[in-house]
């Protein structure tokens, strides 16, 4: 009896493939509870962006822009938790002359979390 080498590996893909753990029906992989702005920046062009400072204790995020900004048309790039959703979105235009709310809400719809943004000039 001649066995190929297509038999051998196709012998071994099944046998990966019956080793392979299936979750139990029904079962879905519990959903993050986490709400929370991980970095919030502002770009001036492709190369250079500013940092807020975020303190989480207070949830407040400071951020410090050179004059001559125009606070009134601001895209900030906000990374937040996995799975989370934020408000306003990120990348969504803000005017900036008075301090904004964000508000973050977790993948798992428990937890919400609200932080102020001031923006200072230097």
């Amino acid at each position: 009896m001649k066995i190929t080498f297509k038999t051998i590996i196709a012998a071994i893909l099944f046998a990966c493939h019956l080793a392979c753990d299936k979750p139990e029906e029904g079962l879905a992989p519990q959903k993050s509870v986490n709400a929370d702005i991980v970095r919030f920046r502002i770009y001036q062009n492709q190369n250079i962006y500013f940092d807020g400072q975020i303190e989480d204790e207070e949830s407040i995020i400071n951020i410090t822009l050179p004059q001559g900004i125009d606070k009134t048309n601001i895209h900030p790039q906000v990374l937040v938790s996995f799975g989370a959703t934020l408000s306003p979105p990120s990348g969504a235009r803000q005017d900036f002359t008075a301090p904004l709310t964000y508000t973050v809400t977790s993948q798992s719809n428990t937890a919400t979390r609200t932080y102020q943004v001031f923006l200072n000039n230097q």
